[in-house]
């Protein structure tokens, strides 16, 4: 049910294939495909893709490999693993959406780098922490169950007025399979949720469930309230203020593109080979040569190196591939 920020991927295969080699990749009745072969015709239809990618990669993590580690990486996947329900349903997901763990790793460890280099070239004014500040709303932790009808969500809501444990009816009823093994519990803030089930949520006090079933497009949710702090401080919630005016910049592909454009622009980037030569022209043109080139910048390494977590078509809650941090 949140609303996704990253672009659906192409995720390309790596490959290292010797330039002028006859050693053959593939055979047949008709004949060999030589390895030679093989990197031209490679070559010629992703291979200024392909080199823009590892480009990009090789200089982030030149800059900012220390701090996306393989053990960060790990962490994120894992994370992302148990929000789907544990490996085997992850992995089954993965295989679904043309994923294997190592390559959907990889996948992370970009985003992480890209989101390190947004971050440490981006700061935020006074005035915009405050604007945001006077606009922000705390995030709540609560907890829900989704079925299809509304004649099962209110029998639900009758089990839980006579005592009934409402993480057990999470666990055995919510067709959100994202939360129910968690008891249905889900931490959002403003904005980050369905209009009509963050209404009912917010009107709640904490410890309050909803008496009648919410509508959605999901479904029909019951909804109870975990945790509903108060809002602190400007001082208090600077952090989290810089945290989602990160997050928004994240969500834009232009802005993106223009810090990516930057760091290209500094790593003195030399391509030999002419037939490729161009792979890098939409960060490191001029500003003219950019503008021009904007149906080029749509499909750009970072856009294609972006990518949804795989889904579960019955998740009514759907999370961010992006990892939580704040703006310096």
């Amino acid at each position: 049910m949140k609303k996704l920020l990253l672009a659906t991927a192409t995720i390309l295969a790596g490959f290292t294939i010797a330039g002028c080699s006859d050693s053959t990749v593939a055979s047949s009745t008709a004949g060999k495909i030589t390895e030679e072969e093989f990197y031209a015709e490679m070559k010629d239809t992703v291979g200024s893709s392909m080199l823009q990618q590892l480009i990009i990669e090789d200089v982030l993590t030149d800059l900012y490999g220390d701090k996306v580690t393989d053990k960060v990486v790990d962490k994120q996947y894992t994370t992302e693993e148990t929000s789907m329900g544990g490996a085997e349903a992850f992995e089954y997901l993965m295989l679904q959406q043309g994923y294997t763990p190592e390559k959907y790793k990889d996948t992370i460890r970009l985003n992480l780098l890209i989101e390190a280099a947004v971050k440490d070239k981006t700061k935020f004014t006074k005035e915009e922490i405050q604007t945001a500040y006077d606009a922000y709303v705390p995030s709540v932790k609560a907890a829900h169950i989704l079925v299809e009808d509304e004649a099962k969500a209110k029998d639900l809501i009758a089990q839980l007025n006579d005592g009934a444990d409402f993480a057990k009816l999470a666990k055995e009823n919510s067709a959100d399979t994202a939360t129910a093994a968690n008891g249905g519990e889900v931490t959002f803030s403003s904005g980050e949720m369905v209009p009509e089930f963050e209404e009912a949520a917010y009107a709640l006090k904490e410890g309050e469930m909803t008496t009648e079933p919410v509508a959605t497009e999901y479904g029909f949710h019951i909804i109870k309230m975990i945790d509903k702090p108060e809002k602190g401080t400007l001082k208090e919630e600077t952090d989290t203020i810089k945290d989602q005016l990160l997050q928004t910049k994240l969500a834009d592909s232009a802005y993106i593109q223009k810090v990516m454009s930057g760091i290209m622009k500094d790593a003195n980037i030399i391509i030999e080979d002419k037939d490729l030569s161009n792979a890098m022209d939409a960060y490191l043109g001029t500003e003219k040569d950019s503008s021009a080139k904007d149906s080029a910048t749509e499909e750009s390494a970072v856009k294609e190196s972006t990518t949804e977590k795989p889904a579960a078509t019955d998740s009514a809650t759907e999370e961010s591939a992006a990892t939580d941090s704040s703006a310096e």
